[in-house]
């Protein structure tokens, strides 16, 4: 008797790893494998749990997910950064405000191009877009103020990079 009791918790330790890789999320696949390109893990997680479509989505599905949130925060910057060219005061702050605009109104549709990229398989060509995609929040400090949404830009363009580099 002790001897299968001994033999069943042997053979339970030796099958663990299988099961826990079996029994893994994509999500959480994905967020482990892509932590080390200045990706949170936990901030990963969130972010995808926070998409209802995520919990069907296979890894490629996830990267899609992460770009068209990158796209629905490039769009809340550009609807901020148009209130602040109707209430420009000045034509300073007025050209400095058309500079913002032009630079999100020019990232939203290589998002696009880029989500459906992914969608695609074409991760090599989604992901240098994306890298270029990082620059847009940076070239609009000091232009107009973007507060915590650049920050929030900046971080999911880094996750659909990091989930897209994953892919290839």
């Amino acid at each position: 008797m002790r001897r299968s009791v001994f033999l069943s918790l042997l053979l339970l330790l030796l099958l663990l790893p299988f099961i826990r890789a079996i029994s893994a999320s994509p999500i959480e696949d994905v967020c482990e494998n892509v932590q080390d390109s200045y990706v949170d893990k936990e901030y990963c997680i969130r972010t995808l749990k926070s998409d209802l479509r995520s919990s069907k989505a296979d890894a490629k599905g996830l990267g899609v997910i992460a770009a068209e949130l990158t796209i629905a925060k490039a769009t809340v910057i550009r609807s901020h950064i148009k209130e602040l060219l109707k209430n420009a005061s000045n034509s300073y702050d007025r050209r400095r405000a058309e500079a913002a605009l032009l630079i999100f109104s020019n990232v939203i549709p290589s998002l696009r191009w880029s989500a459906d990229s992914i969608a695609s398989k074409f991760y090599a060509s989604a992901g240098a877009v994306l890298f270029v995609a990082l620059d847009a929040a940076s070239a609009c400090v000091g232009v107009v103020e973007l507060g915590d949404a650049a920050d929030d830009y900046v971080n999911l363009t880094l996750l659909a990079q990091a989930i897209t580099l994953h892919l290839r």
